[in-house]
C-alpha cells in the first residue's frame, strides 16, 4: 500500500520508486553518524531520511516552518532543529519570505527579475521581510564538538555556496562525507539577484581537490545516476563525496 501511494503522489512512477527506495534505505539500516540539514520542509526529503542517523541538526530560518518542524519532530531525542538562518557570521540577518509553498523560497536575498518573469505564471514574490538570528555554521560545529558530519544537504535559495565555503576548514581535512547542495547552472546567474555566485563552477572551485561529483537531479539523488536537467530550469541538487 505504502508504494502504490507513494506512485500515486508522483506522477512519474520512475521517480516515485526512487524516493521510496530512497526512504526505504534510511529506515532499515543501522543509525550512524551525523546528519546536517539546511533548509528544512516538514514534507521534504528530511522525513525520509532521519531515521537513519544517530543525531540530525537541523536549520530553518522562517519561524512558521519552524513552528511546523518542532511539532513533528520535537519528541525525537535524536533531532536538534535550530530556528536560524545560516550566514557567513553569528549575529542577525533579514529574511525576505516568499509567497509560494508556505515561504518555500524565502531566502537572505531579492530574485532575479529575469527568473520571476520565468515563473510569473505562479506568481512568486516576496510577502514581508523579518529580522532573524544567524550562524556562522563553522561556528556551531566548534561550540557543539562535531568534527566530522556524515551527510550535508543545503536547500537555502541561492546561499548555498557562500555557506559551504564556512565550512572550507572541515572541506580540507575530509571531515564532511558527502555534501549535497542545490546549484546554478553555470549558464544561469543566481535565482537571487543581489546574493553571490552559487554556480556549478563555483562548488568544484570549493571542493574538487577532494571531492568528487556522484549525482546530480531534483530531490531525492541516486549515487552514480546523473539525471537530465530541462533546458529552462536554473537550478538543480549535486551531491559529491570524499574522493578515494
Amino acid at each position: 500500500m505504502l508504494i502504490k501511494n507513494l506512485i500515486k503522489s508522483i506522477k512519474n512512477p520512475t521517480r516515485a520508486w526512487r524516493f521510496f527506495t530512497f526512504m526505504l534505505k534510511f529506515t532499515l539500516r543501522k543509525k550512524r553518524g551525523i546528519l546536517f540539514i539546511i533548509g528544512m520542509d516538514s514534507n521534504g526529503i528530511f522525513d525520509l531520511m532521519y531515521r537513519g542517523y544517530e543525531k540530525c541538526y537541523g536549520f530553518e530560518a522562517n519561524p512558521e516552518r519552524f513552528e511546523k518542524l518542532v511539532k513533528k519532530y520535537g519528541k525525537q531525542p535524536n533531532i536538534y532543529i535550530h530556528n536560524v538562518a545560516v550566514a557567513q557570521y553569528d549575529g542577525e540577518v533579514v529574511l525576505n519570505i516568499s509567497s509560494n509553498n508556505n515561504g518555500a523560497s524565502s531566502s537572505l536575498g531579492n530574485f532575479n527579475k529575469t527568473w520571476q518573469e520565468q515563473y510569473k505564471a505562479e506568481k512568486i514574490e516576496i510577502v514581508k521581510s523579518i529580522k532573524v538570528p544567524c550562524i556562522n555554521l563553522h561556528n556551531f560545529c566548534i561550540k557543539n564538538n562535531i568534527s566530522y558530519i556524515d551527510d550535508y544537504l543545503s536547500d537555502i535559495q541561492g546561499m548555498d555556496l557562500e555557506v559551504l565555503k564556512t565550512m572550507n576548514p572541515m572541506i580540507e581535512q575530509k571531515r564532511i562525507g558527502t555534501i549535497t547542495c542545490e546549484v546554478t547552472k553555470n549558464e544561469k546567474r543566481n535565482v537571487y539577484s543581489d546574493l553571490p555566485d552559487n554556480s556549478e563552477n563555483g562548488f568544484a572551485e570549493l571542493v574538487n581537490t577532494n571531492y568528487e561529483l556522484i549525482a546530480k537531479g531534483h530531490g531525492a539523488l541516486k549515487d552514480n545516476k546523473f539525471d537530465k536537467i530541462s533546458k529552462d530550469e536554473w537550478e538543480m541538487d549535486c551531491k559529491w563525496k570524499i574522493k578515494e
